[in-house]
């Protein structure tokens, strides 16, 4: 197991870049693959994408973030890599309905964007917990789910 105890940098920097350019082309750059929620710990456990087991133990005043260089050695580097996040998207009926789900997501605390008439919803928690507090909206027709063609 690797014990990782700090931040070294960010994929972008200058100091950095090449050597994760090297390393990259020989395979040799690892992923630790974190969600957003994830990202916001100090103290955890993970495998990377090639099986190398770490233990994370940072700082309060590190902050992990998408790209950052948590190991560099002359034959391999352990990179922070963000999962990509997952949207609930929502087309409400006409704009009362809007105001309306607009208002509860607000109250239910939940991370929404706004995309034309729509409304998307973070999913940080298992998708069925959504669905089931939405489901009041969908049964009436309030709202609707959308993919991401439409």
């Amino acid at each position: 197991m690797i014990h990782i105890t700090e931040i070294l940098g960010h994929v972008h920097d200058s100091n950095l870049s090449g050597t994760l350019h090297d390393l990259s082309h020989r395979n040799e750059v690892e992923y630790i693959i974190l969600d957003r929620s994830n990202l916001l710990r100090r103290r955890f456990r993970a495998k990377t994408d090639q099986g190398t087991d770490c233990a994370v133990s940072i700082s309060r005043l590190a902050k992990l973030t998408n790209g950052a260089v948590l190991l560099l050695e002359s034959n391999r580097a352990i990179v922070v890599k963000m999962s990509e996040e997952q949207w609930l998207r929502l087309r409400p009926r006409d704009i009362s309905c809007a105001i309306e789900i607009g208002y509860f997501a607000g109250n239910m605390h939940w991370r929404v964007k706004f995309e034309k008439e729509c409304l998307s919803i973070a999913v940080e928690s298992p998708e069925e917990i959504y669905l089931e507090r939405l489901k009041d909206f969908f049964t009436t027709g309030k709202i609707r789910r959308i993919d991401h063609d439409e």
